[in-house]
């Protein structure tokens, strides 16, 4: 079984767990620069979005928050009608500091409560050894020397150590966070929960731990290249909505994701041309109809008005069963987001994906809000 298709004022919509209703299409803005990110939320909404996906470490809350307060001040949309989608940052597992994280977010966001709140990654680095100090968005979602001496709520989000290592949080484990995230929902601060970047084990294990509020998105590294047909078939028969994050297949991502021996970028495939050819549609377009049609919700990224609203605008065609056969045909199996540099920790998620004799690399340049 999997999520039920169901056509709304703004486009298709999946139902939840809980029996709230989410958007198939939403705005991503990871990497969504500074002085851009608000432009694009309010093209994005005028453009007949209602979903927002957004992190703390993404650096640029405070740029969204400001954008969906002038147009809900303005009257162009209701806040009942928007799905806003914020993330637990690495640090800040611990159950005790789960509340800090989100109130920072709150409160750069400008809002009472998020739609959805999901677990970023399963592993608690970078973070503060022995998870003793929270950390939050301050001056920037940056990279910094661990400083035990630092004041509450002034810890880097990226805290290294003098070795030029990420600093890691052995002893959390995101059962417990998941826990404290269900008091959110209680408290009224959050409506629904998810996760994001946990393998098929780490979802398994917080299904059969929950206590009281379901899982309801589970967000991942999903495009054509990279199609994770077994996660898909799992999370839909447990009920949980999969969402791909860099659905497109993140042609702009920050270098150190890069290889030489990348595949041509999703968006230059031959085959995706040709279908886009065949419907007289774009190649974004193709493949954000393909997401849907498998049942998954995609966030994809842009900053460009025509862009974004091209991007949804793909609810008056269907991909037939040769397409899909043709895009299915194109896994193989390529994953650009490992973030090796935090594979020191036990709750790393792609264990299976590293070579024999890995080695955990220190922290790579870019890192802030390029950690996805």
């Amino acid at each position: 079984m999997g999520p039920k298709d169901m056509r709304t004022l703004h486009g298709e919509c999946f139902k939840l767990a809980n029996g709230k209703m989410y958007p198939a299409v939403g705005l991503g803005t990871w990497k969504s620069p500074e002085g851009k990110t608000g432009e694009a939320v309010k093209a994005a909404i005028r453009a007949g979005y209602r979903l927002i996906d957004t992190a703390n470490d993404y650096n640029n809350e405070h740029e969204i928050g400001a954008a969906i307060k002038e147009l809900l001040d303005a009257g162009e949309v209701k806040r009942e009608d928007l799905t806003i989608q914020c993330k637990l940052w690495n640090s800040n597992h611990r159950p005790e500091h789960v509340v800090t994280d989100l109130k920072k977010t709150l409160q750069d966001l400008q809002l009472d409560y998020v739609d959805c709140f999901v677990i970023h990654w399963p592993q608690a680095v970078p973070a503060h050894p022995e998870g003793k100090k929270a950390s939050v968005r301050i001056s920037g979602a940056a990279p910094g020397p661990y400083d035990e001496e630092r004041p509450e709520g002034t810890m880097w989000m990226f805290p290294m150590g003098k070795d030029g290592y990420y600093t890691s949080d052995d002893k959390s484990h995101y059962v417990e966070t998941y826990h404290a995230m269900e008091d959110l929902v209680d408290q009224g601060l959050v409506r629904s929960l998810g996760i994001s970047n946990f393998n098929k084990q780490q979802t398994r294990e917080i299904v059969q731990n929950v206590k009281k509020h379901p899982v309801c998105i589970a967000q991942n590294e999903i495009h054509p290249y990279f199609q994770q047909k077994d996660y898909v078939d799992f999370c839909h028969f447990n009920n949980i909505v999969v969402q791909a994050f860099s659905p497109l297949g993140s042609g702009d991502r920050p270098a150190c994701f890069t290889k030489d021996s990348d595949p041509t970028p999703v968006l230059e495939n031959e085959t995706i041309l040709a279908i886009a050819k065949k419907h007289n549609k774009t190649t974004a377009q193709v493949v954000v109809r393909w997401h849907t049609q498998r049942g998954v919700s995609s966030v994809p990224k842009s900053i460009t008005p025509s862009r974004i609203a091209a991007n949804r605008d793909m609810f008056d065609f269907a991909l037939d069963a040769e397409d899909m056969q043709n895009i299915a045909d194109m896994n193989v199996g390529w994953q650009f987001l490992l973030w090796e540099a935090t594979a020191m920790h036990p709750d790393y998620p792609f264990k299976e994906s590293l070579p024999y004799g890995f080695t955990v690399p220190k922290a790579p340049e870019g890192t802030g809000t390029a950690g996805k």
